[in-house]
């Protein structure tokens, strides 16, 4: 959240705040301030049509099809979206047991029961649990980066590849099943980028990769999708919160900025954009994809942006 020194803030009406991204953290962000008595003069400002950002589900399939987010991973009571799925009563039984809370996974997904090649032929499970084990035990190793004064490579991709190729330097079998061993662990990765948010662990930071919290509990998804909890949420905010069809161009820092409906009254940020309507505010809470571009950063939050917060941003984006 962003305003100027000064205080713009009109006495007994209470500051106007407004929130860039309709996902689940400007959801969240709208609820809990809507919850709060200050700030009643709030809007959420998203770029498409709809609420939910990354989280979306399909069912007109004949089933749950979920475009974005898939699982809870960690489901237990240090996951605040699994509290939230729980207030909301989106799991079943099974999800929401103590003992399934309590299971110590270590962060890793469980082993698929049946495995197949891309040719049909099924895979041996011995050699899939093989593969996930020398996997899942190169992740643990990235870990223990965490407070090192140096890494040997800047991403989890880099190590986890550097390690491989040490490992096949002791492998015995025949050339398919080298090849087939690879496919397998080319798999994990797959998985291990779906767990980070990203499409390619070289995009991962290795330092910082052990900053994250491995919580306890069997991983679930939602009976009826992903989106039944974006949904919950944004009923849960009055109907004058949301402003669909609103891409942001960019937002203007400290300023004296002024609107027509309210005369005299000053705003420090002013929010423009992409269709030339300007929003302006007191504070503005901005949420945007782990994944925006760098060069997106400086156009979006406008040419006022420090070096610090670019060096965060940076930092934030490779993880």
């Amino acid at each position: 959240m962003q305003s100027s020194g000064g205080n713009t803030e009109p006495p007994g009406r209470g500051p106007r705040v407004l929130v860039v991204g309709g996902g689940i953290a400007g959801l969240g962000a709208a609820q809990r301030l809507c919850g709060h008595p200050t700030f009643r003069h709030l809007r959420v400002l998203e770029a498409t049509a709809r609420a939910g950002g990354r989280i979306r589900s399909e069912c007109s399939f004949g089933g749950v099809v979920e475009v974005g987010a898939h699982w809870i991973h960690g489901p237990s009571q240090g996951n605040p979206i699994f509290q939230l799925a729980a207030k909301y009563e989106l799991l079943g039984d099974k999800e929401l047991s103590e003992e399934n809370q309590l299971i110590e996974t270590g962060g890793h997904l469980d082993l698929p029961s049946v495995s197949y090649t891309s040719s049909g032929v099924s895979v041996n499970l011995e050699l899939v649990a093989e593969m996930g084990n020398l996997f899942y035990s190169l992740i643990d190793q990235t870990r223990e980066f965490l407070h090192a004064a140096q890494t040997p490579v800047p991403s989890v991709g880099e190590y986890l590849k550097k390690e491989v190729s040490q490992c096949m330097a002791s492998w015995t079998e025949d050339e398919e099943t080298k090849k087939l061993k690879l496919a397998i662990l080319n798999n994990f990765f797959n998985v291990a980028c779906c767990v980070s948010g990203t499409h390619s662990m070289d995009l991962v930071a290795l330092a910082p990769f052990g900053e994250y919290t491995v919580l306890p509990g069997l991983d679930c998804t939602f009976p009826g999708g992903y989106q039944g909890l974006t949904d919950r949420i944004a009923a849960s905010l009055p109907q004058d919160v949301m402003v669909f069809n609103k891409p942001v161009k960019t937002l203007h820092w400290n300023g004296s900025f002024q609107e027509a409906g309210s005369p005299g009254e000053m705003f420090p940020v002013l929010v423009e954009c992409e269709d030339g309507s300007c929003f302006p505010a007191h504070h503005v809470v901005l949420t945007v994809p782990l994944g925006l571009p760098m060069s997106s950063v400086g156009s979006l939050l406008g040419s006022s942006l420090s070096s610090w917060r670019c060096c965060r941003m940076r930092k934030c984006s490779s993880l």
